[in-house]
């Protein structure tokens, strides 16, 4: 006897958006995490743990509209104050842990794949607003792709500084 198909979920594609963000935050949390703690870069060392706390942060906030979405029925009404706090915080870290002048080859390959998955993140995030019809989550994933954009920026600028340096061409 054939199985009984599943019946749709009633937040239908914000669910399946959802479930792919936490699922992407996820692995950007680990990947920040191990590449910290692997650094022996001590700016690299503190920017990986920085992105690592940022990308926790954006898995807490997906996962609390998961819950509110699964509750109510509709995505919850978003606020960008969060998100402008933790990226002053961010880069007043940044620019304070930057004075330090250790930098290994090492750094740059990590930061290099930071990069490309600073860039993954901003375009699925985009996609997800483009794509969506309600406003509350096109909001919500327009502010999770503009602070993927600022890690971004970010990572760039430190490989322009590994570049200015004459390491980045030493990483192999």
């Amino acid at each position: 006897m054939p199985k009984a198909a599943k019946p749709a979920p009633k937040n239908g594609n914000a669910g399946s958006a959802l479930t792919r963000a936490l699922r992407f935050e996820k692995t950007g949390m680990r990947y920040f995490t191990v590449s910290a703690q692997k650094a022996t870069d001590g700016f690299a060392k503190h920017v990986f743990a920085l992105l690592a706390d940022m990308e926790r942060k954006h898995y807490e906030d997906i996962l609390a509209i998961a819950k509110r979405l699964e509750e109510d029925g509709k995505f919850p009404v978003v606020s960008a104050v969060s998100s402008e706090g933790r990226m002053r915080l961010f880069k007043r870290e940044y620019s304070r842990i930057k004075k330090e002048k250790t930098i290994t080859g090492d750094a740059a390959v990590a930061m290099r794949k930071a990069l490309g998955f600073e860039a993954e993140g901003r375009e699925m995030y985009t996609r997800m607003s483009e794509n969506s019809s309600n406003r509350q989550e096109k909001a919500f994933f327009k502010i999770l792709a503009s602070e993927e954009q600022k890690h971004f920026d970010i990572i760039y600028e430190y490989l322009d500084f590994l570049e200015d340096s004459g390491l980045r061409m030493q990483d192999g």
